[in-house]
Formats: C-alpha cells, sequence, structure tokens
C-alpha cells in the first residue's frame, strides 16, 4: 500500500542519509589503502611502485569516486530532513553547494584516479619525467583543479549551520561533522589530517545519521 508523500519522503530521508557514513566508510578505507602514495613527497620510484599497482587503483575508485558519490546522496537526504525544518536560506545554497563541488570532484578525481597509473607504468618503461607530471596534479598550477571542491565543506558547514539553528541535533554531532569536513579538505600535503578527518568523519557520519533518523520517527513532518 502506498503511503502519503510526506511518509514516503521521510521513508527515503531515512534510508538516504545512511549513505553518509558509508561514503565516510569508503573514504576512511580509501585513504588507508593510499596512505602516503603519490603527491607527498614520496620517492619518484616508490611513488610509482604503489601507483602501478592494482590497489591504488581500487582505493581511489571506492575510497575517492564511490565515496564522493554516496556522499551526495546522503546531501540530497540532509537536504530532505532540513527542507522542511530550516531556513531555505541555508539548505538551498547548502545543496547548490554541494552538488556543484561534487561535480568538480568527480572531474579532478578521475584524472587522478586514471592517469596517475598510467603516468607510473610509463615511469617504470624509462620515462623519468612520469612521476613528476604526476605530483604536479597536487600542487600549483594543476592542483588548481582540485580547488572547487571545496564547495563541498562549504556546503556541509551550511548544512551543519542549518541543523544547529533549526532542529534538536546533538550540537556535538554537527560540531563532529562540520570539523571532519574541514579536516579532509584541507589543502596541505599531509595526509595524516585528512587521515584523522576520515575517522572523524565516519564517527559523526553514523552519529548523524542515527540522530537524524531517530528524529523523523518521533517528529515526522
Amino acid at each position: 500500500m502506498i503511503g502519503s508523500p510526506a511518509a514516503n519522503a521521510d521513508t527515503l530521508v531515512r534510508v538516504g542519509i545512511l549513505a553518509l557514513p558509508l561514503g565516510n566508510a569508503l573514504k576512511l578505507v580509501g585513504n588507508l589503502g593510499t596512505f602516503n602514495s603519490v603527491g607527498y613527497g614520496v620517492p619518484a620510484a616508490a611513488e610509482a611502485a604503489v601507483a602501478a599497482g592494482p590497489g591504488y587503483f581500487l582505493g581511489n575508485l571506492a575510497g575517492s569516486i564511490t565515496s564522493v558519490l554516496f556522499g551526495l546522496f546522503g546531501l540530497l537526504a540532509l537536504f530532505g530532513f532540513l527542507v522542511r525544518r530550516a531556513s531555505r536560506r541555508l539548505v538551498v545554497p547548502a545543496l547548490v553547494c554541494s552538488v556543484l563541488g561534487t561535480g568538480f570532484t568527480l572531474a579532478a578525481l578521475g584524472v587522478i584516479t586514471y592517469a596517475i597509473p598510467a603516468l607510473a607504468h610509463a615511469y617504470q618503461a624509462g620515462n623519468p619525467a612520469a612521476m613528476t607530471v604526476a605530483d604536479g596534479f597536487f600542487v600549483w598550477p594543476w592542483g588548481a583543479m582540485l580547488y572547487p571542491a571545496v564547495l563541498v565543506p562549504i556546503g556541509l558547514v551550511l548544512f551543519c549551520t542549518a541543523l544547529w539553528k533549526s532542529t534538536t541535533v546533538s550540537r556535538a554531532a554537527i560540531v563532529a561533522v562540520a570539523v571532519s569536513s574541514v579536516l579532509i579538505s584541507v589543502p596541505v600535503p599531509i595526509h595524516s589530517i585528512r587521515l584523522a578527518g576520515g575517522v572523524l568523519g565516519l564517527l559523526a557520519g553514523v552519529w548523524l545519521a542515527g540522530v537524524v533518523r531517530r528524529d523523523l520517527v518521533r517528529s515526522p513532518r
């Protein structure tokens, strides 16, 4: 039997919000799989050895591209949760930033995921400049392709602001989500900072998803 539109929307939100912790879990696994592999001052030969193997490609495919897609679904669910509870002046710009940032991020991650293994194979085949090109993806000016990705954490911070102002969601959970988004996107070549952000993001995502799902049960709208 088909329920009311509001009930159906709440069901979609309850399911979709689980994409946040799932995406963060994939991101953390991907970070562990490619930890200090390329673009972090690692010698070229070591970079090429890692990037030429299947672990690098699979780690980026699952931990970067797939996790970003899951994250977008989770943010769409968060928008669905907030659109009837918070000011649209906050949640609409938050969604726009998230969608635009995800688009730019996926384009950049596609280059990193597919081009760097090819460059690693070229290095191993005798082209010593290949890994210099690969490292260039993480510094100015080529690294600028990653800068629009900052729209994603900006959108998430706007979502967190809306949660803070308009819901009874735990303030600690909101702060944890906001801080993790900043740590993951911090523009410095220190992988351990992003790794810490991934751990915090996983915990915060599980926490936030649980709180949102409970709130929907208590006060559906």
